[in-house]
């Protein structure tokens, strides 16, 4: 078997969910854990079991911390207010530079020009995000090609970045999600790796060590045994009521 070490993922970001199975294997390790923590002077002497345990706690120590933010990662209500206040400031500059671009398309009748520009606020905010990133997107382009004549409406340069910024921000904003959602089926796997890891551990060595402390350690041996006990809450079903 190869050490505990070899095992340990790199911190999982926080798209990834445990199970409610792996929550709790994850919660027998701990209790585990504590119960040869408090009887380790009973096995200081004992090289290999020490060097086990030293292992679990080791697989344990990186898998808690995914295990404290599953409820409260990737909130999608706080993701989406952000996308959302994003989207509209968005809309906003498009606007500005858009009615500029409209009222110069409109004197040097081009038509195209005219189209490209004739977008409200209310029509962007309503836009599907891939379709007001394009829509925003060409509006720089185009305001950005007939800046000079632009200047004569008062369009500044500032107005342009602003406008660049606000959709560097949004597109950021639709890459982020899934770039994290594909990085946590990866890193899944290497939960349900480490998780498997630490039960072969268990399983393999500590379980066998302990078998040596069943009769000169029966009250060592009794807890670890009831510590050992996985118990998955949510799977239990309820009695049907009588």
């Amino acid at each position: 078997m190869l050490p505990a070490t070899a095992y340990l993922p790199q911190v999982l970001n926080p798209y990834v969910f445990m199970t409610d199975k792996q929550r709790a294997r994850l919660t027998m390790m701990q209790a585990t854990l504590a119960v040869l923590d408090q009887h380790a002077e009973l096995y200081a002497t004992n090289k290999a079991l020490g060097t086990a345990r030293a292992g679990l706690a080791a697989l344990v120590q990186n898998l808690d911390p995914t295990a404290e933010t599953q409820q409260g990662a990737a909130n999608p209500h706080s993701a989406g207010a952000v996308k959302k206040a994003t989207k509209q400031l968005l809309a906003q500059r498009a606007t500005e530079v858009a009615a500029a671009l409209l009222a110069y398309a409109d004197e040097q009748q081009d038509i195209r020009l005219h189209t490209d520009a004739d977008y409200t606020e209310r029509q962007l905010r309503r836009s599907t995000d891939n379709d007001l990133a394009r829509i925003a997107k060409n509006i720089h382009t185009q305001a950005t090609a007939h800046f000079t004549a632009l200047q004569e409406q008062g369009v500044t340069q500032q107005e342009l970045t602003e406008l660049k910024a606000a959709l560097d921000a949004f597109q950021a904003e639709q890459v982020a999600p899934r770039a994290a959602t594909a990085d946590a089926k990866a890193q899944n796997k290497v939960l349900a790796t480490t998780l498997r890891a630490a039960m072969a551990l268990l399983r393999n060595r500590l379980d066998k060590f302990l078998v040596r402390y069943q009769r000169p350690q029966p009250q060592f041996y009794t807890a670890y045994q009831s510590a050992r006990q996985t118990i998955n809450t949510a799977q239990r079903r309820q009695k049907p009521a009588v």
